[in-house]
């Protein structure tokens, strides 16, 4: 997805014309579930910081496994996210309990690759490039 992400944001989603939504996949164990859970507990803050440790997790996956909590807050507090409220809600388990949920409608919905884009209730899964997928929402946008 980081591929196609870039302009996919820059020519639909900032123009208005496309939501970009992100649901988390909890396939790797703990190590998934603390990332998402941390990136959740940021995105709470802010959308913009949200999108800067997905990224960055996404980049840097191999240093996600057996990451502390340490290593999430550092994250946080990186992003722009308020410590406290960070901590709070990692520690509170919120973060953990909320994309622990949004897993579970994924899977209910059939999604189970990634990536998988759902446009208007058309799923088109795998990694696509850019122009495959303008040429498809060009097609549909009014």
């Amino acid at each position: 997805m980081l591929g196609a992400e870039p302009e996919l944001v820059s020519n639909y989603v900032n123009t208005g014309q496309v939501k970009l939504v992100f649901w988390p996949m909890l396939d790797h164990g703990s190590h998934s579930l603390n990332a998402h859970a941390a990136a959740d507990c940021i995105g709470r803050q802010s959308v913009d910081a949200f999108w800067e440790v997905h990224d960055e997790f996404f980049g840097n996956q191999r240093e996600l496994w057996g990451a502390e909590r340490s290593f999430f807050v550092d994250m946080a507090v990186a992003a722009g996210a308020d410590r406290f409220a960070f901590e709070a809600c990692f520690d509170s388990r919120q973060g953990h309990e909320s994309v622990v949920e949004l897993d579970k409608i994924r899977r209910n919905l059939g999604v189970l690759n990634r990536p998988t884009f759902d446009i208007n209730g058309t799923y088109i899964i795998g990694s696509q490039p850019y122009v495959f997928l303008s040429e498809y929402i060009d097609s549909i946008l009014p």
